[in-house]
């Protein structure tokens, strides 16, 4: 997630919350940049040389996921350009995208993925 988000709500609380979440989904080799995880692993798009590092990554049944938190934000630009690269690796890597909405944000996430085309399951936290 972008680090100006993290500060508007306990990034760390959310993010053990979303973790619980995909264990049980039934996900293994869970990464996460949290105390008892590792890091996934950084991401660069081809198009603006920006890094990108998804907020957990995990797989199942041969496949890898890609699951983000998502938060209001006044310039969404390099999240929709983070947004639409994690959409694409999950579907070349036979797995899914999945965007976890904390309580007051599902009106801004929903727009923003209908608004740029973005194949994502949107999950209610």
């Amino acid at each position: 997630m972008l680090a100006e988000t993290r500060s508007k709500i306990s990034y760390e609380d959310v993010l053990a919350n979303v973790i619980e979440n995909i264990k049980k989904q039934g996900y293994e080799n869970i990464r996460a940049d949290l105390s008892d995880y590792e890091a996934p692993h950084q991401l660069t798009g081809k198009t603006n040389d920006i890094n990108f590092t998804p907020d957990v990554t995990a797989e199942k049944n041969e496949g890898k996921a890609y699951f983000e938190i998502s938060t209001k934000m006044d310039q969404p630009n390099e999240l929709i350009n983070k947004w639409k690269l994690l959409e694409m690796l999950a579907q070349m890597k036979n797995g899914k995208f999945q965007i976890f909405v904390p309580h007051g944000h599902m009106k801004f996430t929903q727009e923003l993925i209908k608004d740029h085309n973005i194949n994502a399951e949107l999950v209610k936290l």
